[in-house]
Parts: structure tokens; C-alpha cells; sequence
């Protein structure tokens, strides 16, 4: 199979040289092959004005024209930012190598001594002109890289707007709705306290149910708020000396209830004492409450949680240890994303 990739495309050659029998010879060599478009100019000092007007594959240069010498020109071709890139070869009836090495350093790609061989003539205006291509397919390739970057740089910055407004409109709603729902708890637990006596069983679900409804929504709230804080890079630590096995004894204890009521036994094992840490306890002790909380809410009955630590170079790792089913595995994705909730029964 043919892998030329100017199998099928025009190969256009600009040639400069001020003998129109030259031009005639080269003609007749080159179009043997029906894909080379062979331009001529005689005049050197309108050469680079052509050459840069029909931007060809390959430039066949004369080194000896009146007017401007073909040295000369090879330099301006290499100044020129349309030709500093076309194959020049070099047409010449001396076959010195002093003028094939300033050739050479003058930007030339090529040197033949003129006329050649037809067939070697053609195999190197086909061999550039493959280079030629390849090297402008490649600057396509990189400008229409570049582009696209620069495309999805315009697309992310978009984002980034839409993603920091997005986080403003959902802490504002957020807010708005925590201060109403804080009211609405508020005075079902006061009529828990105060009135439960005299309600009927119905009402006392009815209010159990507002209650609990209402805790669990102020709990939605909360970690909305918090998500949009942290994905907006606003979120404030209030770091302070605080004592670390007294905020998880405190957080075991308040899961103590909820862990009786299942028959489950909640340890906590305390591992080498530590000095007080900077930390933010709030934070922290929401952590803390969701692990030890989850830990007890999806475990079995008649089993047990326990709680540990182990200090270490530079850290303190803290473990749950439950019995519960566990997150079964089609979940795991959704771990540590932003209201990601496992199927767990």
C-alpha cells in the first residue's frame, strides 16, 4: 500500500532563475509527474514577492542572477515568516564545496548541480516537498492545539464563574432556610417538653414526626452550607489547643443512647496520651459524630462499636470499628463525594 501523502496532492515548485532555457528543462523534467505545479521567475529581485505570494512546497533557487545574488536570496527567504520553512533546493552549474557549504549556512536544504538527472530531480523535489507537508501538517496540528486550549481555558474560567455563583445562590438559600426551620425545631421541642402530656397518641406522632423532619432537614441545610463554603474557598478553621481524647469521649458518649437502645456496646480505647492539639474542635467533632453515629445506626443489634487510637510519627489515627453490613461495593464510588449515599439497608 502507497503511503506517500502527496500521493494524490499538488506539489507546487516555484523556479528562480533568469535563464528561460533553464526554466524550459526544468518544465519538461518535471512534468513527467502530473502532481508537480512548477511556477517560473526570471527576475530574482521580484523572487521573495513571488515566492511569499504563492507560499509553494518547494523552491528551485539559481545561485548566479543578475541584480540580486541567490545567496542573497536564500537569507531573505529564511527572514521571510511564510518561507523560512520551505525546502529551498539549490540550482548550480559549480560544484565547489566551498559554495555548497555557504549555500548550506545560508539556509539551503539541497544542492544540485544543474541540469540533473531527471529522476533525481523529481526524488528530491518529492522527498522536501513530504517534509514540507509533514512540517505544515504538524503547525496545523499545534495551532489548531493551541486553539483548542486556549478554547478550554476560555470554558473553565466560564465555569469556574458559574460554579462560584452557583455556590453564592446555594449558601444564600441555604441560609435563608436554616433560620426558619431553626424556629420550627425550636418549638417542637418546646412543645415536646412542655405540652407532651396532654396530646393525644396522634398528636404526639404528629409532633414527633415535625421534630424529626425538621432535624434532618436542618441537617441537609448544614451540609449544604458547608459544601459551598469549601468548594468556594471560603471556609474559616477556628484553630485552638484542644484536648483530643475528651472531644471523642464526649461524642462516644453522645451516641451512647442510640447505641443502648440497639443493644449495641460503644467502647472507646484511648490510646497514648497526647498534649493539647490546634485543631478546630466543631469540625472536628462533626466528623467524629457522622463516623461514630453511621457506625451505630447501620450496625446489627447485639453487636459492637469501638473506637481507638494510635498516635504515630506526626499523626494521630483514629478508627470505628463496627459489625454493620458495610457499603457494598457498586457504592464505593461515591465515597467522599458531596451528598453521596450508599444503598445500605
Amino acid at each position: 500500500m502507497n503511503t506517500d501523502p502527496l500521493e494524490k496532492q499538488s506539489i507546487m515548485v516555484l523556479l528562480v532563475d533568469d535563464q528561460p532555457i533553464i526554466g524550459e528543462a526544468v518544465r519538461r523534467i518535471l512534468s513527467t509527474n502530473p502532481n508537480i505545479d512548477l511556477h517560473f521567475c526570471a527576475d530574482g529581485m521580484s523572487a521573495l514577492e513571488v515566492a511569499e505570494s504563492l507560499n509553494p512546497m518547494i523552491i528551485l533557487q539559481d545561485l548566479v542572477m543578475p541584480g540580486i545574488e541567490g545567496m542573497q536570496l536564500l537569507r531573505r527567504y529564511r527572514l521571510s515568516t511564510k518561507l523560512r520553512d520551505t525546502p529551498v533546493l539549490v540550482l548550480s552549474t559549480k560544484e565547489e564545496p566551498e559554495i555548497k557549504r555557504m549555500a548550506f549556512e545560508a539556509g539551503a536544504h539541497d544542492y544540485l548541480v544543474k541540469l540533473p538527472d531527471p529522476i533525481e530531480l523529481i526524488a528530491r523535489v518529492q522527498h522536501h516537498a513530504n517534509a514540507c507537508l509533514a512540517r505544515r501538517q504538524l503547525t496545523e496540528a499545534l495551532r489548531a492545539l493551541r486553539e483548542s486550549q486556549r478554547q478550554l481555558m476560555d470554558r473553565n474560567v466560564a465555569l469556574e464563574n458559574l460554579n462560584e455563583q452557583k455556590n453564592r445562590l446555594l449558601g444564600m438559600a441555604a441560609h435563608d432556610l436554616r433560620n426558619p426551620l431553626g424556629v420550627v425545631l425550636t418549638y417542637s421541642e418546646f412543645l415536646e417538653s412542655e405540652a407532651f402530656d396532654v396530646l393525644d397518641e396522634s398528636q404526639r406522632e404528629f409532633l414527633s414526626t415535625i421534630k424529626s423532619t425538621s432535624e434532618f432537614m436542618l441537617k441537609m441545610i448544614n451540609d449544604l452550607l458547608d459544601v459551598s463554603t469549601i468548594e468556594s474557598g471560603q471556609l474559616q478553621l477556628d484553630c485552638r489547643p484542644t484536648d483530643l481524647e475528651e472531644l471523642i469521649r464526649h461524642n462516644v458518649d453522645l451516641n451512647a443512647v442510640l447505641a443502648s437502645k440497639k443493644k449495641i456496646t460503644l467502647t472507646f480505647h484511648p490510646g497514648t496520651p497526647l498534649p493539647r492539639l490546634l485543631l478546630d474542635a466543631g469540625k472536628i467533632e462533626q466528623v467524629f459524630n457522622n463516623l461514630i453515629g453511621n457506625a451505630v445506626k447501620y450496625s446489627h443489634s447485639n453487636t459492637a462499636v469501638d473506637v481507638c487510637w494510635e498516635v504515630k510519627p506526626k499523626e494521630v489515627w483514629i478508627t470505628v470499628n463496627d459489625q454493620g453490613q458495610g457499603i457494598p461495593q457498586n457504592d464505593l464510588p461515591k465515597l467522599f463525594k458531596a451528598f453521596g449515599k450508599a444503598n445500605v439497608q
